[in-house]
């Protein structure tokens, strides 16, 4: 009835946990209905006390000569409805309290204290206490303390997962667009904790039914007689004259709660549940929830042999086209190709790892393995020990709480730190990050460490999605050196995709460019926003902004006259934003010191700098989302909160956010339509009928096709999912719109389609645009401002094409390679 699953636990299988829920549901029916069917009053004595099982009694008598059989009917009633209310109460309650602790933090320290408080007193006498003291309570005294001493323990639990959630894009696009707090709770957060909330509800009622059971068999609280533990309770004395006057009330209870912990924390995975971080499920040895797949007679020799495989979304739609290639052990190949074309899923179907619902056609062998015919067991030796992946989004592959040190010990436990230290400088990392926290890295420090981790496997193949994106220049030449190198020296078949065509060419043996599975239309002209902002672009600046470099060291003037050369803003021209003096923290630590600039209407700011420079940072706290921040800013002259206050009142017209990691931008519950449609009600006030018409005109916009608008993010590539990203962002109308990282998981014609969308924004519109980016040639090419940052401090600032040609600070030149 068990087989262990892909962690190696014991789990129901399918038919078992039908079994079990069946048996469950069985017994909570006859308790509900019982009543109706029992053949005599459950108080009415029908001979004997204690007489054996006969005649009309099916379990014989009780001590009062009662048909135990009647009794067992209608004394499961209570029990179970007290027991439901208890787990419905405590768990709901809890997973509302969890999730505003992980999206308000101050409020999640109160929550937390006033737990510790209950915490202190144990549980089980707190409980007998109360009811002690309160007899006359009866089921409303029950429930009490029940949430009293219950919720405490639950919510932490639920905390705990939902601050995951929490630290998502799109959570943080909501927070940033001003969403209410009542929105991110019950419509960011607790939808994707229904997995959670499933198994505490369960758990919740397996602990009420053993507590109600408990109270009433010690007669703590007032309960009615026909309760199945008073039955325990009053015939324990006969158990050698009728022992099932004991027994059948005892396996009542045993098989609820039982079989409710078991269908709960082992039944097996539906095919609705979304798998949030998919990458982490491949990286960690995860067995996959699909269909197998064919298999053809394949050449054992290669190290990687695809043959005719393509991959089909349970919607009928082609993820995969048929794909056939080989990899050999010292090559690097490379799989090129627009976003969308599948080389993320081709990637990953090496680890025997499909989307959600999908299924496989065609041939995967990896290294002489059918990785599709592997049971759960073998797949993860064969992941352990065969190969190593690094994906799109590293940031969702480690651990946020591990220190660098554990992370790279629990990928390799058999090295030394010399090892570690090694792998971290060929990354370009130095020693300082073993200690420090995977949540407080960059996301160019992210990339390096979880390519750092799995080069210290020694894998036999190798497969890196976007190994070089987000990369300044130097960093990117000399990570694509190090992956030729692993390849030559180690005898490693490297498979990695990219989009940086110049990179790959130099270094791979191979390029396989993979076509989209449907035709894409091309439409980027399209700016489907509201009707025009009264305020128009402002005058052409006077004269060309000069660059000078910045006195680190500098305290105070910095700040306002960074401002005063970056934006070349007269003293009667429009502001769209204005940072002054901007400071934040992290960890104790000051990440960014002083920083300012002012933005005109219709300009594009670059903010560049090396990995950990504080470029995420900034926009973090401009966004809103840096809670350890201090400055001002204002937006169009209306002053808005620094840090993660609420900002409503500039929700429109105000200030948008595209986070750098795709595949945690969208919600996983929601439809792209969905996604879309939130901010063009809110923001841009479009009626219900006109949304589907807008939502085509957004995907257009940013260069997707109309019938995307039905799927989920795990049916998208990383490069559709940061365009949908964007569309959502363009939906509210923006006036400053901050663009993180976005060209890095796009092809170069779509990423050039995106900043060409976003120079009709800036000239239609009068958008103005932050954009992060380590590409300098985007950089030269369409933004109108450059901002230099190193170690949290603004370096270099002016017009991108005076400070790229003559950089004066080595961060800088860094930049350039």
């Amino acid at each position: 009835m068990s087989k262990p699953d892909a962690e190696g636990r014991a789990v129901v299988s399918k038919w078992g946990a039908y079994s079990v829920a069946a048996g469950v549901g069985l017994v909570v029916l006859l308790a509900v209905v019982g009543p109706l069917f029992a053949p005599y009053p459950g108080d009415a004595a029908v001979g004997m006390p204690f007489a054996q099982p006969g005649g009309g009694a099916l379990l014989g008598t009780d001590r009062l000569g009662r048909d135990v059989f009647s009794h067992l009917l209608t004394g499961g009633t209570q029990l179970l409805a007290v027991s439901a209310v208890i787990a419905v109460a405590v768990t709901v309650l809890s997973a509302v309290l969890g999730a505003i602790a992980a999206v308000r933090p101050r409020a999640g320290k109160i929550i937390e204290l006033c737990g510790d408080l209950v915490i202190l007193l144990p549980a089980v006498l707190g409980i007998l206490l109360v009811l002690t003291a309160w007899p006359q309570g009866g089921v409303t005294a029950l429930i009490a303390v029940s949430l009293l001493f219950g919720v405490p323990y639950c919510a932490r639990i639920f905390a705990a997962s939902a601050s995951t959630i929490a630290a998502s894009g799109y959570v943080e696009a909501a927070v940033a667009s001003g969403e209410s707090l009542s929105h991110l709770v019950f419509r960011e957060i607790l939808p994707n904790l229904r997995a959670v909330f499933t198994t505490q509800l369960g758990l919740r009622f397996v602990v009420a039914v053993y507590l109600v059971s408990t109270i009433a068999f010690l007669g703590v609280s007032a309960l009615d007689s026909d309760n199945w533990a008073i039955m325990v309770r009053d015939n324990a004395s006969g158990l050698l004259l009728n022992p099932w006057a004991v027994l059948a009330p005892s396996a009542a209870i045993a098989i609820v709660a039982v079989g409710v912990n078991l269908v709960v924390t082992s039944g097996p995975r539906t095919r609705q549940t979304p798998k949030i971080a998919s990458d982490v499920v491949a990286a960690a040895g995860i067995a996959p929830a699909g269909a197998g797949c064919g298999i053809s007679v394949v050449d054992s020799g290669d190290a990687v042999a695809v043959d005719a495989f393509s991959v089909v979304a349970d919607s009928g739609a082609v993820l995969l086209a048929p794909l056939s290639f080989r990899l050999k052990s010292g090559t690097v190949t490379a799989l090129t190709g627009a976003s969308g074309a599948g080389k993320s899923t081709a990637m990953r179907a090496l680890l025997g790892h499909l989307p959600a619902g999908a299924r496989g056609q065609g041939a995967v062998l990896v290294a002489g393995q059918d990785v599709f015919a592997l049971d759960a067991g073998a797949l993860r030796a064969f992941r352990r020990e065969q190969i190593a992946y690094v994906g799109q989004d590293p940031g969702s592959e480690l651990n946020p709480l591990l220190r660098v040190r554990a992370v790279l010990a629990e990928a390799a436990p058999g090295t030394s730190d010399a090892d570690r230290l090694a792998v971290l400088a060929q990354v370009g990392l130095d020693p300082t990050h073993l200690r420090r926290r995977c949540a407080r890295l960059s996301g160019g420090q992210q990339r390096r460490v979880a390519l750092a981790r799995a080069i210290l496997r020694r894998p036999r193949i190798l497969v890196l999605d976007e190994p070089l994106a987000g990369l300044h220049s130097t960093l990117r030449t000399e990570i694509a050196q190090l992956i030729a190198t692993l390849a030559t020296e180690n005898r490693t078949a490297v498979l990695l995709s990219g989009h940086d065509t110049d990179a790959i060419n130099v270094i791979a043996d191979s390029v396989i460019e993979l076509d989209p599975p449907g035709d894409r239309p091309v439409n980027v002209a399209a700016v489907v926003t509201d009707p025009v902002r009264a305020e128009h672009l402002a005058d052409e600046r006077a004269g060309a902004t000069g660059r000078r470099p910045v006195d680190p060291a500098a305290e105070g003037a910095g700040s306002e006259e960074a401002s005063r050369t970056n934006g070349s803003a007269g003293a009667d021209e429009v502001i769209a934003l204005q940072a002054t003096s901007i400071n934040a923290d992290a960890g104790g630590h000051r990440v960014l010191e002083n920083v300012g600039f002012s933005l005109s209407p219709g300009a594009a700011l670059a903010v560049v700098g090396p990995s950990g420079a504080g470029k995420t940072t900034l926009a973090r706290v401009i966004a809103g989302l840096h809670p350890d921040a201090g400055g001002s800013l204002d937006v169009g002259g209306v002053r808005v909160p620094v840090g993660s206050g609420r900002r409503i009142r500039v929700g429109a017209n105000g200030i948008q956010l595209v986070t750098q990691n795709p595949r945690a931008a969208l919600n996983p519950r929601r439809t792209v339509e969905q996604t879309l449609a939130r901010p063009l009600r809110r923001i841009a006030r479009v009626t219900g009928p006109e949304i589907r018409t807008r939502v085509s005109a957004l995907l257009a916009a940013v260069d997707l096709p109309a019938d995307l608008a039905g799927r989920r993010p795990h049916q998208l590539s990383g490069g559709q999912r940061q365009r949908v990203a964007l569309a959502r962002a363009l939906a509210a109308d923006p006036a400053v719109l901050i663009c993180d990282e976005i060209t890095t998981a796009l092809d170069t014609e779509t990423a050039t389609a995106i900043m060409s969308l976003l120079d009709r924004l800036r000239a239609d519109r009068a958008t103005a645009i932050i954009l992060i980016s380590h590409d300098m040639t985007l950089v030269r090419g369409h933004c109108t401002d450059l901002l230099v940052l190193d170690q949290g401090r603004v370096v270099e600032t002016g017009t991108p094409e005076t400070v790229l040609t003559t950089p004066t600070h080595r961060a800088t030149a860094a930049l350039l390679g």
